[in-house]
């Protein structure tokens, strides 16, 4: 059976639109777009006179398994201290169907796939998530370990889970080295080697605070001495010089880089091929500068829109990043 959607204007992408414009679905597939005018017959017929029709958004970073957070953890000035916050609250019970209800959320403000990174612990119950909500989605699956005596046991957790279990219809995985202050140089070794491989791509935080740049320039300052509090710290750890000089150790040939945060890096640090993603209500929620990415959209930088957390904003949707 074909319906045929017609609509104030439809956007195909970016540089084309008809108004008005139609949609025609068939089996559940688009079988044509275009203006009103020429729109084919079909036996039904939606009129949506005052809408606009357009392809999915798509969150490009979110980390879901925190939807239950909401709220939660205001922001005091310190980000090392919050993201404490953070890690003694995840996974601590079952919080699928806090996730299941931020999706829904998204999926009704017109946001249908997900790049979610996903802490192992948490990876059941979003694949539970992803298959009850039918939404779109590549779990990048996040590996934490910055003592190097830890590689071999991480990478082999984070690749079972990314690599051998059963996804539901619409749902891929990935990797996620969370960030150069938690995650080991042999470490990312492994993971960068094994998703160029495997084509899988690969989301990295990185130059997201102020903390980080002393971390990465240095070795020193607050994610230093939250390493050290917890007996995570790598004494012989050699530093990476600043933000260019460790996203020049991304080296993937064949897997997608997403650059995830990026508010210190600068358009020429950014590798060809790589994405950008700016979190909009996650970079004021933090209180940071004027995001470069006009800068980087001038420069040809290819940028995505990501949401962070649910416990750094309001909402998990693309359009209200966007707004």
């Amino acid at each position: 059976m074909r319906t045929r959607f017609r609509a104030a204007r439809v956007l195909v992408d970016a540089h084309t639109e008809f108004a008005p414009g139609a949609v025609v679905v068939e089996n559940e597939r688009i079988v044509w777009v275009g203006t009103e005018a020429e729109c084919p017959d079909a036996e039904r017929t939606v009129d949506l006179p005052e809408a606009v029709l357009m392809p999915g958004l798509v969150n490009a970073h979110g980390h879901l398994d925190l939807a239950h957070l909401r709220g939660e953890l205001p922001f005091n000035g310190e980000f090392t201290e919050w993201v404490i916050g953070i890690g003694g609250r995840r996974g601590e019970e079952d919080h699928t169907e806090a996730s299941i209800d931020a999706i829904r959320g998204a999926l009704a403000r017109g946001t249908t796939t997900f790049g979610d990174i996903v802490a192992p612990k948490s990876f059941d119950s979003m694949l539970q998530a992803f298959a009850e909500t039918g939404a779109r989605g590549r779990l990048f699956v996040e590996a934490l370990g910055f003592k190097p005596e830890w590689a071999d046991r991480v990478f082999s957790e984070v690749w079972e889970l990314a690599e051998m279990r059963e996804l539901p219809p619409r749902v891929e995985t990935g990797l996620s080295p969370h960030a150069p202050y938690s995650v080991s140089r042999e470490l990312f070794g492994k993971l960068l080697a094994v998703a160029d491989g495997h084509g899988r791509p690969c989301a990295v935080h990185t130059a997201e605070t102020m903390e980080e740049l002393a971390f990465l320039r240095h070795g020193i300052g607050p994610m230093r001495e939250v390493l050290k509090r917890f007996e995570a710290d790598d004494p012989d750890h050699e530093v990476y010089g600043g933000p260019r000089e460790f996203v020049e150790t991304l080296d993937l040939k064949s897997a997608l880089l997403l650059l995830v945060h990026a508010n210190y890096l600068r358009p020429r640090d950014v590798p060809a091929g790589a994405y950008v993603v700016y979190c909009p209500t996650a970079h004021q929620f933090f209180r940071h500068p004027e995001h470069p990415v006009l800068e980087m959209v001038e420069e040809g930088v290819r940028v995505a829109l990501g949401s962070d957390s649910a416990a750094s904003g309001d909402s998990v949707d693309t359009l209200s990043e966007t707004q």
